[in-house]
């Protein structure tokens, strides 16, 4: 072979080499970039000790004597995992505060219920005022559970705190759970170019609160419309229009919008900008998800759509009104029904409420 030809051959393999490498290390530190962000989002599993004696006593203490010195470390144990074909259940938490400041009422809660059987995702929303009991510390608004476990039993127990009381309510375990601050919420949806929201009925708010406790008023038409972060967590935390449990609604909705764009730019499956959207979330998430849930999530999650998804809610119709200080309660039979439409115990083709 004559030697320019075999010059140009070498240096065109050679640059193809230097392409493949330089594309190879773009792609390792992109990767070790979104492992390290995924690893500051993790929290350790903790279970609780039994509610039967050491909870009642850390709930009773006297103020003299600080709770969070009964257990200064999370107790760190395994929480049980359900059997590969067993569904999952997490428990997703929305929180106006930042992740790095003390503990507050968690403002969203859904759980989400997995079922990789028979290839279904049920979304159940709780009002963040319904009255029930927390293991260990009485009765309460169920938005309560996380900041009571993270300053009362200490820090790492809110999620196991929320998790128990949550399952206690719905009747079945929950394995994990999400907590998300909702300045992370407005990123990630920015992150992916803003969410189509197709908005019922025209909403005003007049007294809409701001982060420096001030009010504003807010106004969205009906019909689809894209919305961006700020927009779209107007629209989801957006209370005085209509009431909790239609804020209920419009988080499911948010939440499905989330889910069909990430679905529509193959998010799920390609892993070239992956440390984009991991480092958009790292400061804003926190869940006891190890790395190998997460990705065994991610690809469930990209064989759903959004006929997979079912979606139910703790509504108006099925709460008992309480005399105050308490605020209302779920029906027992009524959820229960609830429940087993959720999960598929009362038949998969019954429809969702």
């Amino acid at each position: 072979m004559p030697h320019p030809r075999r010059r140009l051959i070498f240096g065109a393999v050679l640059t193809l080499t230097i392409v493949a490498v330089t594309a190879l290390l773009r792609f390792g530190l992109d990767m070790n970039r979104a492992l390290s962000d995924v690893d500051a989002m993790i929290v350790p599993a903790v279970s609780l000790p039994p509610t039967s004696t050491p909870l009642t006593q850390k709930a009773t203490a006297a103020p003299s004597s600080p709770l969070s010195t009964v257990l200064p470390e999370p107790i760190v144990l395994p929480t049980p995992e359900p059997a590969p074909d067993e569904p999952i259940n997490i428990l997703l938490l929305g929180s106006d505060t930042r992740l790095d400041e003390d503990a507050t009422r968690t403002d969203a809660m859904i759980v989400v219920h997995i079922n990789r059987k028979a290839g279904r995702i049920s979304l159940l929303s709780i009002p963040r005022d319904l009255w029930v009991d927390i293991p260990g510390f009485g009765q309460a608004r169920i938005n309560a559970a996380y900041p009571i476990g993270e300053r009362r039993l200490g820090k790492g127990y809110g999620g196991a705190l929320a998790k128990e009381t949550v399952g206690n309510l719905v009747g079945f375990p929950i394995h994990h759970f999400i907590l998300v601050d909702f300045d992370g919420f407005q990123k990630v949806i920015d992150t992916i170019g803003g969410v189509e929201i197709d908005v019922p009925s025209p909403i005003d708010d007049p007294n809409f609160p701001t982060a420096d406790y001030r009010t504003v008023s807010v106004h969205f038409d009906a019909g689809l419309q894209r919305l961006d972060g700020q927009q779209a967590l107007v629209y989801a935390r957006t209370r005085h229009g209509d009431s909790d449990f239609g804020r209920n609604q419009r988080q499911q909705q948010v939440l499905m919008a989330i889910f069909e764009q990430v679905r529509a730019q193959g998010i799920l499956t390609q892993l070239g900008n992956i440390d984009e959207y991991t480092g958009a979330l790292r400061d804003y998430v926190r869940t006891d998800l190890s790395r190998n849930d997460m990705l065994k999530l991610g690809r469930l999650a990209a064989t759903f759509n959004a006929e997979n998804v079912q979606r139910y809610a703790i509504t108006p119709d099925i709460v008992i009104g309480l005399e105050t200080p308490a605020t209302f309660a779920a029906d027992p039979q009524a959820l229960k029904q609830v429940v087993a439409e959720m999960t598929g115990a009362a038949g998969a083709s019954d429809p969702p409420r």
